[in-house]
């Protein structure tokens, strides 16, 4: 699969594509329809499915309040390619971007450098300069262009709209499970193993702590999966937050890894998040923290255990 960080980096005369576009964070059970018919057309009508994202994503741009990656470029990427998509455009969402208006979006984007037959977009699809452009424009005005634009219904489950922003809150008020039923891989965050304050040791559960380059609005303790090299799987307790037993002010990720007993200062893993077990809290005492921490860890290996029944 070819991989485009910009527009200008695309051959001057681009064969017929069919394009999907969007976000595309997490990839749930609408963004696999919208994979699968961009797939399915590109075969019909022997052009080159393609998907156009963007990177950073809109919202981090403009730094929307909550907001998170639920996934990593990387992770995007081999999903797509995955899917069997053969070009990838990572379009840098900037200041000159944001400003396109919504025509010039579809002449200049969509049928100059893309030369685009057909595309496939959520029936809440929203482009162009303060997001004026929709879905009947683009079907109008592309269609003037020869552009052929299919839609995808919403995808719902229990009733409830499927979104990375639903998704995401979800993931805040707790539900985690639910969160990655809807997900293509579940939520993992990631960083390298730096030096922390070895409190952990202390109170009889020592702890990775793990550098991660932004604050989440998730709070808590949770069991989670850990990835080690070559994807090596254990489980463990993370927390997330500002630990307010210690007065903590900046949020951190903590991680102690149940059976383990290696030096991985320095090295990367992978965190993936399970169950959430409780929200931090601020105890009065060390004592009290241990009992709390001795419980979570009896409670965490239940839910091993009953996991590995089923």
């Amino acid at each position: 699969m070819n991989i485009f960080n910009s527009l200008d980096d695309l051959p001057e005369n681009h064969s017929s594509s069919s394009i999907t576009i969007g976000n595309f964070d997490g990839i749930h059970q609408g963004h696999i329809k919208l994979l699968k018919k961009t797939i399915k057309l590109a075969e019909e009508h022997n052009t080159i499915p393609v998907v156009l994202t963007f990177n950073p994503m809109p919202e981090e741009y403009f730094q929307n309040i909550n907001f998170f990656r639920l996934m990593s470029n990387t992770t995007k990427i081999k999903f797509f390619k995955e899917y069997g998509m053969k070009e990838t455009i990572l379009i840098p969402f900037n200041k000159e971007f944001s400003k396109i208006d919504e025509k010039s979006f579809i002449d200049k984007v969509l049928i100059r450098n893309l030369n685009a037959k057909h595309i496939i977009i959520g029936s809440d699809f929203k482009f162009g300069h303060k997001r004026v452009g929709d879905v009947e424009l683009l079907k109008s005005y592309g269609g003037n262009q020869g552009i052929e634009v299919k839609t995808i219904s919403l995808v719902e489950a229990s009733n409830k709209k499927i979104s990375s922003t639903s998704i995401r809150k979800l993931l805040i008020s707790g539900k985690v499970s639910e969160a990655n039923s809807f997900l293509g891989k579940p939520f993992t965050i990631g960083g390298k193993v730096i030096h922390g304050e070895k409190l952990g040791r202390e109170l009889g559960y020592p702890t990775a702590n793990i550098e991660i380059c932004k604050s989440y609005p998730i709070n808590g303790i949770f069991l989670v999966e850990v990835l080690y090299k070559n994807s090596e799987k254990f489980y463990g307790l993370a927390s997330i937050g500002n630990k307010p037993t210690f007065s903590g002010t900046n949020d951190v990720l903590e991680v102690y890894i149940f059976d383990f007993n290696t030096d991985i200062y320095g090295q990367t893993i992978e965190v993936v998040l399970l169950e959430k077990i409780r929200d931090q809290i601020k105890f009065n005492t060390k004592e009290e923290l241990m009992n709390q921490m001795n419980e979570d860890h009896s409670l965490a290996l239940n839910i091993l255990r009953k996991k590995n029944e089923l």
